[in-house]
C-alpha cells in the first residue's frame, strides 16, 4: 500500500512541478509555446521520469500484493531510480532555482514510501515465479512483431505520411500491438509497444522518444491483461490502452504546441490511430482465436 500511495505522490508532485515551472515560463495552455529545444526537452524529460517513476511504483505495489515480493521490489526500486533521475533533472539542465523546496519535500516523501514498502516486502517471503520471464516462443514474438511494429510506422512515415496537427504523423501499425497483446498477454504486448516504438524514434530521429515507452508500453499492457477474457472486456481494455497512449502525447503536446493544437491531436490520435488499429488489431485476434485452438479463449 506505501508503495501505491509513494507512486501516487511522485507522480502527482512531477506533474505538479512540471506545472509550476511552465507558469514560471509564462507558458499558456491556448498558445504554442515558444521555448528552446533544450527548454522541451527539459520539460518533457521531468513529465517522463516521474510518471515513469510512478507507474513503476504503483506496478511494484501491484505485483507485491500478488505475492511476488522480490519482483514487485525490483519495479519498485527501479521506479525510485527514475523518480531520483526527476528529482535532479532541472539542477542537471540548469534550472535548479525553480526546484522548490515543496516539490523536493514531496518527491522525498514519494520515494521514502516506495523503500518503506521495498523493505516491508523484502522481509516477506515471495512467491516463486515459475519459469523465465520470457519462454523462447514469447521472445520469438516480441522480436518479430516488434520489427512488424516499427515497419509499419517507418513505412507510413516515408512512404505514405498522413500529417497530424502537431507536425508529427498518423499511422494505424497500433493495431500489432492490440493484436499481441490479446493473444500473448501483458508482458509481450507491453514489450512489442516499447521495443516497436523505440526502433521507429531512433529510425525517424524523434527528438521525444522516450514518451513512446509510457505511451505504446501502456497500449500494450492493459489489453494484454485482458487476455482470454470476454469480449466486452477486451474491447474495453483496448480502449482503455488506446486513450492512455493519446493522453500521454496529449499531455506532452499541450505545452508544445499549446491546447487547441493538442486536442486536435488528442482527437486523431484516440479516434482514428487508435481506434482503426483496435478495430484492425481486434478483428485479427478472433479469426487467429477462430483458426488456431491454441488461442482459442478460455469461459470468464
Amino acid at each position: 500500500m506505501s508503495s501505491a500511495l509513494g507512486g501516487i505522490f511522485v507522480g502527482a508532485t512531477s506533474i505538479s512541478e512540471v506545472l509550476y515551472i511552465l507558469s514560471s515560463f509564462g507558458w499558456s495552455i491556448f498558445e504554442e509555446i515558444h521555448f528552446t529545444d533544450f527548454e522541451k526537452v527539459f520539460i518533457s524529460l521531468l513529465i517522463f521520469f516521474g510518471l515513469f517513476g510512478a507507474i513503476l511504483a504503483l506496478t511494484g505495489a501491484y505485483v507485491m500484493r500478488k505475492g511476488y515480493t522480490r519482483l514487485g521490489s525490483l519495479a519498485s526500486g527501479v521506479g525510485i531510480i527514475s523518480a531520483l533521475l526527476g528529482l535532479i533533472t532541472p539542477t542537471t539542465f540548469g534550472f535548479g532555482h525553480l526546484n522548490t523546496y515543496t516539490f523536493i519535500i514531496g518527491g522525498a516523501l514519494g520515494m521514502v514510501l516506495i523503500v518503506i514498502s521495498m523493505a516491508i516486502a523484502l522481509a516477506t517471503p515471495s512467491v516463486a515465479v515459475k519459469g523465465p520471464f520470457l519462454t523462447s516462443v514469447e521472445v520469438a514474438v516480441v522480436a518479430l512483431f516488434s520489427a512488424l511494429y516499427a515497419v509499419m510506422i517507418i513505412f507510413t512515415y516515408q512512404i505514405y505520411p498522413v500529417p497530424s496537427p502537431t507536425g508529427g504523423f498518423l499511422h494505424f501499425g497500433d493495431f500489432v500491438v492490440f493484436f499481441i497483446a490479446l493473444l500473448f498477454g501483458a508482458k509481450v504486448g507491453g514489450l512489442v509497444g516499447v521495443v516497436g516504438a523505440l526502433v521507429a524514434d531512433f529510425y525517424v530521429a524523434y527528438p521525444r522518444w522516450y514518451i513512446s515507452i509510457i505511451a505504446h508500453g501502456l497500449e500494450g499492457v492493459i489489453p494484454g491483461l485482458a487476455k482470454k477474457k470476454n469480449i466486452i472486456v477486451q474491447l474495453i481494455a483496448c480502449i482503455v490502452g488506446g486513450f492512455l497512449m493519446a493522453a500521454s502525447y496529449f499531455f506532452v503536446n499541450i505545452f508544445i504546441k499549446g491546447y487547441p493544437i493538442a486536442v486536435l491531436s488528442f482527437i486523431q490520435d484516440l479516434f482514428a490511430q487508435a481506434g482503426i488499429s483496435i478495430a484492425i488489431g481486434f478483428t485479427l485476434v478472433k479469426i487467429v482465436e477462430r483458426t488456431l485452438p491454441w488461442f482459442q479463449q478460455s469461459p470468464s
